[in-house]
């Protein structure tokens, strides 16, 4: 990240408002490989050995130092801080490897350094919404499914994630997904009515349905799908046009 020269915050890029992020120590880049761990453990009197009950990741933090390449002014100033100091998690990118996306929000102390001269840079902290970064989102085709179909979806990320699912009903009937890459219970609506679409969130366990009136959680068996690391083949039966969205998680910052 940081040998990376420019910036985008929210769909804005640095070179916009005349901004350079800068290195300004010696020597070597130093920066986070993945984020900090804290391991959670219970003792027991009588008991040396602690029992593990897990592993509790923090988010993401990091430095960002941007340098007004053309000086700064007043107005200067107010545009970077309408651009930079907001109150959501937003997507953060560096030049360097724009398909790396952090959710991020600038928090804790920010302080301009300058010369008096109006020519310096600010100092700012990046605090992300999670300690992972995250690809670009991903479309499959859509797969036209007559009965049956085996496909595959690739998972390149360093953990399994939950996509997005787009389903076009063809025929009323049943609708069941099973990956034959886990050991999991399938994925199965019920009931579908033809013509019917259909939209999940594995990761939210949002479903939503565009018969209007209609809740589709009744006709769910609460098997949200997960996609594991590497290659999933993924059974499809019911008649259907069927799409999944889905972003790579990463655990190097």
């Amino acid at each position: 990240m940081l040998e990376s020269v420019d910036i985008t915050f929210d769909g804005v890029h640095s070179s916009q408002l005349d901004l350079t992020q800068v290195y300004v120590d010696s020597g070597l880049f130093e920066e986070k490989f993945v984020a900090s761990r804290t391991i959670n453990e219970v003792t027991i009197r009588g008991n040396d050995i602690p029992y593990l009950q897990g592993v509790s990741r923090t988010p993401l933090e990091f430095p960002v130092k941007l340098y007004f390449e053309e000086g700064y002014t007043s107005e200067t100033i107010r545009n970077v801080a309408r651009w930079l100091i907001r109150d959501d998690y937003l997507p953060l990118t560096f030049d360097s490897n724009p398909e790396r996306i952090f959710y991020a929000m600038f928090i804790g102390d920010s302080n301009l350094i300058h010369n008096g001269c109006e020519q310096g840079y600010i100092v700012l902290n990046v605090r992300c919404n999670s300690p992972y970064s995250y690809s670009n989102f991903k479309d499959s085709d859509d797969f036209h499914i007559d009965g049956e179909q085996m496909i595959e979806i690739m998972n390149d990320g360093d953990l399994p994630i939950k996509p997005e699912i787009n389903i076009y009903k063809i025929g009323r009937g049943s609708l069941w997904i099973n990956n034959f890459s886990r050991r999991d219970e399938p994925f199965e609506f019920d009931i579908l009515e033809d013509e019917e679409t259909i939209y999940v969130d594995n990761e939210e366990e949002f479903i939503k349905t565009d018969i209007s009136n209609t809740d589709r959680y009744d006709n769910f068996n609460d098997n949200f799908l997960t996609l594991e690391r590497g290659v999933n083949r993924l059974l499809i039966k019911g008649s259907c046009i069927i799409r999944i969205r889905y972003q790579f998680v990463f655990l190097q910052g």
